[in-house]
């Protein structure tokens, strides 16, 4: 497995799509991405490449003034390659290996390693352990939503189900797009659940135990994950009613 950035994985994506050996741009993004063109799983897929690169620029951010600067100057070219706004992905004349010459994705390997060395153990480069557990803690989430009887609103309860459903495919794909997206959408969840648990328990205290047990599992395994506390903090920020309860996991996991 490749390391854990976004910019790593964003790397290794379009190094296969350029050494696919097709004979249009669509081949080998067809190829690396295993699916249709023009379908929804395709589009999906490449959504999340494009978010690779949202995360890579989010991340170099992150980085001192001079690795940052350094680095951003390359950020159109990539985007420019993602996207490819000007070029015709089914022309013959545009074989895959010409998405990208060697120089730039050089300097986005560069760029992912300098992210890595900055942001080990952080959500931008987890370290990545128990994915399966995290997969797991997801589908016991959507379980419980589903057999909500009415704490919640419905359309709130669609949407947080949809988004565990998303981790849950972000695990079932990390070789193509990596652990760093699991980990922001894991934390993304983790949030909205805890501003969920604001409208539970007032009239059904034996279900918001339900709900807090469950919500301390899932931030558990995310803290573990990353080997740090950034979603976890970021729970906290996102969900009062469960800081006490929040608390005590840190405290465990850090023992």
């Amino acid at each position: 497995m490749v390391q854990s950035t976004a910019a790593h994985h964003l790397h290794a994506i379009l190094t296969r799509v350029r050494e696919s050996g097709k004979g249009q741009y669509v081949q080998g993004w067809v190829s690396v991405l295993d699916a249709e063109m023009s379908s929804a799983e395709f589009c999906k897929r490449h959504a999340e490449v494009v978010n690779l690169l949202s995360l890579t620029i989010q991340q170099l951010h992150a980085l001192p003034d001079r690795s940052r600067d350094r680095f951003m100057r390359y950020v159109p070219a990539w985007w420019n390659v993602v996207i490819q706004p000007k070029a015709n992905w089914a022309d013959n004349g545009r074989a895959a290996i010409q998405i990208a010459d060697l120089d730039l994705l050089d300097h986005l390997e560069s760029a992912a390693d300098i992210i890595l060395s900055n942001l080990a153990g952080s959500e931008g480069a987890p370290a990545g352990t128990d994915l399966s557990e995290m997969s797991r803690q997801c589908q016991e989430w959507i379980e419980i939503l589903e057999m909500d009887n009415g704490n919640i609103d419905n359309v709130i309860k669609s949407q947080l189900i949809s988004q565990l459903r998303h981790v849950i495919w972000l695990v079932e794909n990390v070789e193509i797009f990596g652990e760093a997206r699991i980990s922001g959408e894991a934390s993304r969840a983790i949030g909205s659940l805890a501003q969920a648990s604001a409208m539970v328990g007032e009239g059904d205290p034996e279900r918001a135990g339900v709900w807090k047990r469950a919500f301390m599992s899932l931030v558990s395994v995310c803290a573990a994950f990353n080997r740090g506390a950034p979603v976890v903090r970021e729970s906290i920020e996102a969900g009062s009613t469960l800081v006490g309860e929040i608390a005590n996991v840190v405290q465990d996991i850090q023992s």
